[in-house]
């Protein structure tokens, strides 16, 4: 038996109530939640209410109908308890997070020995060199400046639109920006802190581990464009 388009809508909107804000998660469950009552209303012979709740509580969303009249059994039971939907929403999250990192691994290789990424890597490599010649500071400067340019062309794209800011799928593909751009200042305290007596420091660590942050962040930004496009094309056919 298939539910009608209200019916469909009345789920939808019952998930925003229950706090499914992702809209790419919300997609899945209705998706899994409209089969599901469909198949309990076809061969179990029961209304859709009545499916629907049976349905819901499967997630393990709790409801104790002690002092619950009949009639608002079906309207409690819906919104009593979303603890099963939020126990989804943080698998689906850890999901993401194993694939995206799992496709950000599989790319790694092919994208660094690219000639694009070449072209960047040198570009950076002779603006590094020519601030260096004003002064060592000016030097790392630019080369964390290729670091926040792509760390932050990330945040921009991921809040960019309000579709990307409710989409699990790009949170999580953001996520690790907050990490890359406070890293370096980390690695430049530990750094003073661990050579503060020293006459002469060596910067050329620096210079390295900034170097290899930039190859780690850029392609993390190859990644998540990838992942935005989709996302962004998947959200057009949701709309259209």
């Amino acid at each position: 038996m298939n539910l009608t388009k209200q019916e469909i809508q009345f789920i939808d909107n019952y998930l925003i109530k229950n706090e499914v804000k992702f809209w790419d998660v919300r997609i899945e469950l209705l998706d899994h939640i409209v089969s599901a009552v469909e198949d309990k209303m076809t061969n179990d012979g029961i209304s859709f209410n009545e499916a629907l709740l049976d349905v819901h509580r499967s997630f393990g969303n709790q409801f104790i109908e002690f002092g619950v009249s009949k009639d608002k059994i079906f309207e409690k039971g819906l919104y009593q308890s979303n603890a099963g939907f939020k126990k989804f929403i943080r698998n689906k999250q850890k999901e993401i997070g194993r694939k995206h990192r799992k496709a950000y691994w599989k790319t790694f290789v092919p994208f660094i020995t690219s000639i694009r990424f070449f072209v960047e890597l040198l570009l950076l490599a002779i603006v590094t060199f020519v601030a260096y010649q004003y002064s060592i500071k000016a030097g790392l400067f630019a080369i964390m400046s290729g670091i926040f340019i792509s760390e932050f062309t990330k945040l921009f794209y991921g809040g960019l639109k309000k579709f990307k800011s409710k989409s699990l799928n790009i949170q999580s593909a953001v996520a690790s920006s907050l990490l890359l751009t406070q890293l370096p200042y980390w690695l430049i305290m530990l750094f003073n802190w661990n050579f503060e007596n020293a006459e002469v420091k060596p910067y050329y660590i620096l210079f390295c581990l900034f170097a290899l942050l930039f190859v780690f962040s850029r392609h993390s930004v190859n990644n998540f464009i990838k992942i935005y496009n989709t996302y962004n094309e998947r959200y057009k056919l949701l709309i259209s």
